[in-house]
């Protein structure tokens, strides 16, 4: 299913890598809004975000998503996109995306193991300067499980449907996409079904190209022309796994959110540097990148 043009969403920052593993991963309201408005400046349609503390910790406090939310609307023509990943309850995890009203919100579909720890490992990072690193990435590291319910997972839906926020479906292994199938067959989720895969976790399925490809020909398979498919491995294979995604006919995500370095011990100068090299990596293959409002009319916003 190839794209006349190539959706590129960077993924600002995140809630598990931290800033002790690099000083490029922006924390702050004023590094999150120079980030994303760079990114996009860089060729990024879409800005998937999440909100910090000042010591790097995540948070949905809302009064940081509006530290930056506003800027990025005010100075670029992004399409936002908000993390609704943080909380125990459907109500908690949406409580910003429903003040704030993002163009689109994130529902994961499936529950899993979490391998934290195997991200510090990735990043090739041991030492935190931070003492909630410290405890994030200690024993309990080893004890995440992922709670995303069929009935939680339910209620974000009905929910964003009432409020008419477009929904991202984050997809970490084959059964996620089944799980999604379940939800769409008693929804009425508007078209198209924007399916984003996250690979590379230890937990989920990996990011090796056999495995990308058994994903977009499930996806394919269940959701048929409905479906708007992105691909982004985390780890430091993600700038690969976007590659193979983007040539296998896939939209494409990258970020500092996902991973840090561009080599081993050579830390991304900024998610905009991420973005540049998508672009690099697309001109060689002819690939052309959606702008912004190309974007909004490929996924019907």
């Amino acid at each position: 299913m190839a794209n006349s043009k190539t959706i590129v969403t960077c993924a600002i920052t995140g809630a598990s890598l931290t800033p002790s593993m690099s000083k490029a991963l922006p924390v702050s309201g004023e590094e999150m809004r120079t980030q994303s408005v760079d990114a996009v400046k860089a060729g990024a349609a879409i800005v998937h975000l999440h909100a910090r503390e000042p010591d790097g910790r995540p948070t949905n406090a809302i009064s940081v998503w509006r530290e930056f939310i506003p800027h990025i609307r005010e100075k670029t023509d992004a399409i936002i996109n908000m993390s609704a990943s943080l909380g125990s309850t459907a109500e908690s995890r949406l409580e910003a995306v429903l003040n704030l009203r993002p163009d689109i919100a994130t529902v994961i579909v499936g529950s899993m193991n979490y391998g934290l720890f195997r991200k510090a490992e990735n990043q090739g990072v041991s030492i935190f300067n931070t003492e909630w690193e410290r405890e994030a990435f200690g024993p309990k590291s080893y004890e995440i499980v992922t709670s995303n319910s069929f009935g939680k997972i339910a209620r974000m839906i009905d929910i964003l449907i009432d409020n008419d926020i477009a929904m991202e479906f984050e997809c970490y292994d084959v059964g996620h996409l089944y799980i999604l199938e379940r939800h769409l067959s008693t929804k009425n989720v508007k078209k198209p079904i924007i399916v984003q895969f996250l690979t590379g976790i230890l937990g989920g399925i990996p990011s090796d190209i056999d495995h990308l490809l058994h994903m977009k020909r499930t996806a394919e398979r269940l959701f048929g022309d409905d479906l708007i498919l992105f691909t982004h491995g985390t780890g430091t294979g993600n700038i690969r796994a976007a590659t193979n995604g983007a040539l296998m006919g896939t939209h494409v995500r990258v970020g500092q959110e996902d991973n840090l370095f561009e080599f081993p011990g050579v830390p991304f100068a900024s998610n905009a540097a991420q973005v540049e090299k998508m672009g690099r990596i697309f001109r060689e293959f002819g690939i052309e990148m959606a702008t912004s409002a190309e974007a909004r009319k490929i996924l019907h916003l």
